[in-house]
């Protein structure tokens, strides 16, 4: 199965690092938590994928938290039929409180909509920098709203992204739909766990590398290690069936050839024993009449 430091070592992946005078450098493999091996422990299936994309939910805010805690809640788009979109909410506005939780970042709209899962809140906001109005948003669909779900877009970079617990689970279930059927039965739940143990260790360097002080993320993001494990995955099954192929192959003309060579030296046996019986058979005859 890959490993992370095989990821790490394929990508040119840019670092900011804490408590350094340097912005960025190049992550090493070096830099990956040895310690992670030891705090994985195998599990099921449904267990190990459900865990995988919690960590990697985990180091996505790390990653993005920097980047969202500096971007002001201002409403840059609103998706149409969203509930905020339902709700009144315009491009321009300025959030100030989420029900009675004051915002001061976008980091800080996600959290209060994180902190009280509902699908129904109100919203405090300043329009026009001028009119205080306050919303009522609801779903429609009666689901939890989320940063995700709620329709409005801040002015941050589209790398820099928030996930909630609800995120992390429809992540889960589309692994499961879309990739993890690829997979041979028999190396699923290792490949799971493989992936669970590269989130982990993932999960890790954000603690160790990412600096939660300054602006610039992580140039690596969950997605693409799930596609590049996932194509790893797939191409190592393949070489292990075909080598495994092989080797039957190999095994299979070597004892066609021993069996081919027990038939001749049976056959061999039997002619001998056949003219050794004719030549006493012979010898015999020859004695009776002399």
């Amino acid at each position: 199965m890959p490993s992370l430091e095989e990821y790490v070592n394929s990508q040119a992946i840019d670092y900011r690092l804490n408590n350094t005078t340097l912005n960025t450098r190049r992550l090493k493999p070096s830099d990956i938590p040895k310690l992670a091996d030891d705090a994985i422990v195998t599990a099921s299936l449904d267990d190990a994928v459900n865990r995988a994309f919690q960590y990697f939910a985990e180091f996505e805010n790390k990653r993005s938290g920097p980047i969202l805690t500096v971007t002001p809640p201002n409403v840059e788009s609103v998706e149409p039929g969203s509930p905020a979109d339902i709700a009144g909410v315009k491009p321009g506005d300025l959030i100030l409180f989420v029900s009675s939780i004051k915002i001061e970042s976008a980091m800080g709209y996600y959290q209060a909509l994180n902190e009280k899962l509902s699908s129904e809140t109100s919203l405090k906001l300043l329009r026009n920098k001028q009119s205080n109005i306050t919303l009522a948003m609801k779903n429609p669909t009666r689901t939890p709203i989320n940063g995700s779900n709620s329709g409005i877009k801040f002015a941050a970079p589209p790398e820099a992204v928030y996930v909630t617990e609800l995120d992390s689970k429809r992540m889960a279930d589309q692994y499961r739909r879309e990739m993890l059927p690829a997979i041979s039965i028999d190396w699923r739940s290792e490949a799971a766990n493989n992936l669970m143990q590269s989130a982990k260790r993932l999960n890790l360097i954000a603690k160790v590398v990412i600096d939660p002080t300054g602006s610039s993320p992580s140039k690596i993001q969950t997605k693409d290690l799930l596609s590049w494990q996932h194509k790893k995955v797939l191409e190592r099954i393949d070489v292990y069936f075909s080598q495994r192929r092989k080797i039957e192959n190999t095994n299979a003309v070597y004892l066609t050839g021993m069996g081919d060579a027990v038939v001749g030296f049976v056959c061999s046996l039997i002619i001998f024993i056949i003219a050794a019986t004719l030549f006493w058979y012979q010898r015999r005859i020859v004695g009776k009449k002399s």
